[in-house]
């Protein structure tokens, strides 16, 4: 996936400033120095940097001196003035597997006069990358946010001056971007029918953040026991640990999980439905360290697909999610809602899932 140049985030983290008001004009910057120190970069980067700021005249540089804002920024966003470039903010900079959501986008916008920019918030931070944007000449923004609930103030801001937005993965709590999502309640819904169609009674769910700070967990979490009940499933014990477990808030995680471990074989839990495959497979690695067999000792299934799904031993039984497809979707919407505002349907998108069956669910 496009990582980000170490320079850029430099680059952003300062025009965020500049742009917000933090460094005023006339102000005097970081030395290269300075910079080199604060971002661990080197002095050939930091130079870099500085050079990209005087190139936009954001700031300018006297000999001997130092770098100062400059008394004349760039105006505001205009949408007559506006690129052609799209931009897609990630909160990660490399995630094995999910790197086909690039792949989608361009290949949408490969029929189109716009491109694609990337940048992650894993340095500069998700809402001083939204506070950017916002004053950016960019023609809209596909967004995958950290969390249903963070950064709403600037969010709403985005909403208010109808800058073209679109949300990938999940929704903004209460602000109405459109978004373009897998179909998190069926997949986990279907997760949670294999179990108990291999004779799986006892079912627990395990998530990395509490259901309310993301609609995708909270829809996974519905299908689940959407599940139960169809199949009258529902255990008040199974009910408890669930909840127990519903947040991974330990420092340790590693003792976390063995706690989750012991919790379920005492109970008699003998299926798991897993929020991602990252948890599905940490699971499966510390079982395997405390001398216990997946899917002999309990069977699990994981939700993303990624590639790595594949490769673990065993090979971890999944919910696909068609990454490409939600990218060339968003891209689709994203450029519909430029160039066509008032045609535009506000109907988001739903995109289909499917469970891939490997060796991790054991037929009891």
């Amino acid at each position: 996936m496009g990582n980000i140049p170490l320079y850029q985030h430099i680059v952003i983290a300062l025009k965020t400033k500049i742009e917000s008001g933090e460094l005023k004009i006339g102000d005097k910057l970081p030395t290269e120095a300075e910079i080199s120190k604060k971002y661990n970069v080197s002095r050939i980067t930091s130079k870099r940097a500085l050079t990209e700021l005087e190139n936009a005249n954001l700031i300018y540089r006297v000999q001997g001196k130092g770098s100062f804002v400059n008394s004349v920024l760039p105006a505001n966003r205009s949408l007559d003035k506006a690129s052609k470039e799209i931009l897609l903010i990630l909160p990660f900079t490399h995630n094995p597997g999910l790197g086909d959501y690039e792949k989608g986008i361009n290949e949408y916008l490969a029929g189109t006069e716009y491109t694609l920019n990337i940048q992650s918030n894993t340095i500069v931070g998700q809402g001083k990358l939204l506070q950017a944007a916002l004053q950016s000449s960019n023609s809209g923004i596909i967004f995958y946010p950290v969390s249903s609930i963070s950064d709403l103030g600037i969010l709403y801001q985005c909403h208010l001056s109808q800058f073209p937005f679109i949300t990938m993965d999940k929704g903004v709590e209460g602000i109405p971007f459109l978004s373009v999502v897998s179909d998190n309640f069926d997949g986990a819904y279907q997760a949670t029918k294999h179990l108990i169609e291999n004779n799986h009674k006892k079912i627990a769910f395990i998530s990395s953040l509490k259901v309310e700070y993301s609609s995708s967990i909270r829809e996974r979490y519905f299908g689940y026991l959407k599940a139960l009940f169809d199949y009258d499933l529902i255990d008040q014990s199974v009910n408890d640990v669930t909840e127990r477990y519903l947040k991974h808030d330990d420092d340790n995680g590693r003792e976390y999980y063995i706690r989750f471990i012991q919790t379920i074989l005492e109970q008699g839990i003998t299926g798991i439905v897993t929020e991602n495959d990252i948890i599905a497979i940490e699971i499966i690695q510390i079982a395997k360290e405390l001398g216990l067999s997946v899917p002999d000792d309990f069977s699990i299934v994981g939700f993303d697909n990624i590639h790595l799904a594949s490769f673990v031993e065993p090979k971890l039984t999944t919910i696909s999610q068609d990454f490409g497809t939600m990218g060339y979707r968003a891209a689709q919407s994203l450029i519909q809602l430029i160039e066509k505002p008032h045609e535009q349907s506000m109907e988001n998108v739903v995109v289909p899932v499917k469970l891939i069956e490997r060796q991790t669910v054991r037929r009891l």
